[in-house]
């Protein structure tokens, strides 16, 4: 039996090693292929005793990783390390205090991250909330491709052994394969828990992964405030919280502990929603304002800079409750200091960054109805095409968001975006419609890179180029008839990135793979869902219609749009975004009209895009002669994707297929130069009819069987099949080969065709 894809998001208050049993407790009784345990003094004998040999009687190669600095057994107490387990160390220039469990299998995966402290044992509680993410039935989660890359980088940052280096790596690979490739939150159940996300200091300190206050409130440990650290001084500074509350622990059972004194509980209150830090940092500066990459492989000089694990997270309530006394200490000025300034809310910085953080608006506090969770994390153009791991959780982000369906969710407005997307994205995504809602200037608080590094430029190409594919053959692999609210929003999002990323140099001079990646966008703003009830907003239809326009002015940089010299791709795109071009309002996309930040760069003048859009306007749409002339010929239909699709049903759809083809290639005035693909449905059990033809080829496909014919002037489809069918000249295989040239200039995906035609 295969469990349902889900991923779920919750905390235990002790050492989570009743994972290992609720795994053996599985009904499909799936193997587990790794157990891996990171922590700073893992309690061997009673790991040996308690959990090794369940971990390895369920199929799993289990492996322990502790800091050299430390202890971590008694010399008779560890009898299996090195055979029965691998076990290793790892030391920098401070202390190695992860705490974190690993359980990796097939299409289920188990990770808790929890507090640091002086043993790790599974007869003892443990000083704090472990965050456990659980996925199930091949569901991913956000954190899953955060945790591959910290692995991934780990072995750089710290000394471990060559064999370590190469485990760490693997267990990366493996999570990255089997569970970094499907969507986040496939479903209503898994929602809860999205804003999960994993926070280090392999590269930048933990405390500037935090957003910058002021907060309402700042809540911490009791006994980490008197006497007063500098660490606690630290958050205050970054925070600016209005109050800072002295806490104790509430364990799972809501009753008070004696608060965390190993790893780190911060909490945060903006508005009524709260925030915390939770896991392996101390309230020290080794732990919370150092990065590890600032000492790399212990070589650095200095004061100690900690290897440390954490999650930062949004919570429906707090874990750390008032302590007794005073409720609460004020942290605002003394005597003779200003008062704080007015409070302006700003939203968590993005994690894993490489780039100094950026103040943004902070989210509207009331969420929106309908709206889908916020994206995991806070992206700019600069961390999305400097960072893989960002780019990569931003991807998952965005195929979550392209899964729900109009039962899930409402089209959203620009208002509802600045919730989900937040308001860089959304910026990005509308442009001057950002402003119009009255939230912004329509301007990016984060401005793209002017001229993008050479370092940066190979991955940023791939992963954009990666990407347009994914949403421009999302339509023909999955159900036409389902709705996707969010694909207006993401498909104007992912386009706008992709202008910026041309602008920016991604591309060599003499490279033009960028028109491939622009076409693909092109196709999935012309595909992008409509509420069934009619358009889009005419904000949102007027932007659409602009950025298309923008897209097809890029592709005819280097090509004719018509006639016997045009270039397939720029003609291909004339064909798909001819009458968005016409409606087009220039203004509506004047932020992607960008200046070349590299020689050679493509871009885009508005100049242009205005007098694409008179020529569109003053020469008679292919697309709209043809609907008038098929109307007038009593076969109304609609044209997507490059195919007509005559309306009804036909008695004979042969004929009803030749005489479509025959009229929209014989439009007056050669409008219709390239190929014209038609199909219609038969009455009842009637079987349907394709046809693809330019002249002298024509191919039909009637059920499963493929035939291709020869057909030579004066002769026509509509004459030819009027009374049977003429002689073919190709079957089956060589028919569908012959089919292929067709599709290559008609600009139709093959694959998108073959979804359409099992319909």
């Amino acid at each position: 039996m295969t469990a349902a894809a889900k991923a779920t998001v919750h905390s235990v208050f002790s050492p989570p090693v009743s994972l290992l049993e609720e795994w053996r407790e599985r009904p499909d009784k799936a193997p587990l292929r790794e157990l891996l345990v990171l922590g700073r003094a893992p309690d061997l004998p009673s790991l040996e005793t308690a959990v090794f040999p369940a971990a390895r009687a369920l199929g799993a190669r289990v492996a322990v990783l502790g800091d050299a600095g430390r202890a971590p057994h008694e010399e008779t107490g560890a009898r299996q390390a090195g055979h029965g387990y691998h076990h290793g160390t790892a030391s920098c220039h401070g202390a190695f205090r992860p705490e974190l469990v690993l359980l990796l299998g097939d299409d289920a995966c188990r990770v808790a991250i929890g507090p640091g402290g002086p043993a790790w044992s599974a007869r003892e509680g443990a000083d704090g909330p472990w965050t456990v993410v659980a996925t199930d039935g091949g569901a991913s989660h956000p954190l899953l491709a955060d945790l591959a890359d910290w692995l991934e980088a780990l072995p750089d940052a710290v000394a471990v052994t060559p064999w370590w280096a190469a485990h760490l790596r693997h267990v990366a690979d493996l999570l990255i394969e089997l569970h970094c490739q499907a969507p986040a939150f496939g479903d209503e159940e898994t929602k809860e828990g999205a804003d999960v996300r994993l926070a280090h200091n392999l590269r930048r300190p933990l405390i500037g992964l935090l957003p910058l206050g002021p907060v309402d409130e700042l809540r911490l440990p009791a006994a980490s405030m008197d006497p007063p650290g500098e660490a606690p001084k630290l958050l205050r500074d970054r925070l600016m919280p209005v109050t800072t509350t002295p806490g104790v622990l509430r364990d799972a059972s809501g009753r008070d502990g004696t608060g965390s004194s190993h790893g780190t509980l911060v909490e945060w209150r903006e508005g009524d929603v709260w925030h915390r830090l939770a896991g392996s940092p101390g309230l020290t500066p080794e732990s919370l304002a150092r990065a590890v990459g600032d000492a790399a492989r212990g070589t650095g000089e200095g004061p100690a800079r900690n290897c440390e694990l954490a999650v930062l997270a949004t919570v429906t309530a707090p874990a750390l409750g008032p302590a007794s006394g005073p409720a609460e200490r004020a942290s605002g000025p003394t005597e003779g200091e200003p008062p704080a300034p007015a409070r302006t809310p700003a939203a968590p910085a993005p994690l894993a960054a490489p780039a100094p953080p950026v103040v943004r608006d902070r989210l509207p506090v009331d969420r929106p109805a309908d709206a889908p969770p916020p994206l995991s994390g806070e992206y700019g153009t600069r961390t999305l095409f400097g960072d893989p791991a960002t780019a990569r959780r931003f991807e998952q982000d965005i195929a979550r968001l392209r899964e729900l369906d109009a039962e899930d969710t409402a089209f959203p407005t620009v208002a509802d975006c600045r919730w989900t997307l937040g308001p860089e994205l959304t910026r990005l995504a509308f442009g001057p419609l950002a402003a119009d809602d009255g939230r912004g200037d329509g301007h990016g608080g984060e401005d793209g890179p002017a001229v993008l590094p050479d370092e940066a430029r190979e991955q940023a190409r791939a992963w954009i180029g990666e990407l347009a594919h994914r949403l421009a053959s999302e339509k023909g692999a999955g159900d036409h008839a389902r709705v996707r609210p969010w694909s207006p929003p993401t498909s104007l999002l992912v386009t706008a990135l992709h202008l910026h990323l041309l602008a920016a140099g991604a591309w060599d001079e003499d490279d033009y793979g960028w028109r491939a990646v622009t076409a693909d966008l092109l196709g999935a703003l012309h595909a992008v869902d409509r509420p069934a009830d009619g358009d889009l907003p005419e904000d949102q239809e007027e932007r659409l219609d602009a950025v298309i326009a923008v897209c097809v002015s890029l592709l005819g940089l280097h090509g004719e749009f018509e006639g016997p010299e045009a270039d397939p791709v720029a003609a291909a795109a004339w064909r798909l975004g001819r009458t968005a071009v016409a409606r087009a309002l220039p203004e509506r996309a004047a932020d992607l009209c960008l200046p070349a930040g590299r020689r050679g760069a493509p871009a885009a003048a508005g100049t242009d895009v205005e007098a694409l859009g008179e020529r569109a306007r003053s020469v008679p749409d292919p697309v709209a002669e043809a609907h008038r002339a098929l109307a007038a010929a009593h076969l109304p239909g609609t044209y997507e994707d490059g195919v007509w699709h005559l309306a009804g049903e036909f008695s004979n759809p042969q004929g009803a297929c030749a005489k479509a083809v025959t009229v929209v290639a014989g439009l007056p005035g050669d409008l219709w130069p390239g190929p014209v693909l038609a199909r219609a449905r038969g009455r009842g059990a009637g079987v349907p009819c394709f046809m693809a033809w330019h002249r002298p080829l024509l191919v039909r496909q009637r059920g499963r069987q493929w035939t291709a014919f020869r057909i030579l002037a004066p002769a026509t489809p509509l004459a030819a099949f009027q009374s049977g069918a003429p002689r073919p000249t190709a079957q089956d295989e060589q028919a569908r080969r012959d089919l292929g040239p067709l599709l290559a200039e008609a600009g139709v995906d093959p694959l998108h065709l073959f979804f359409l035609l099992r319909d």
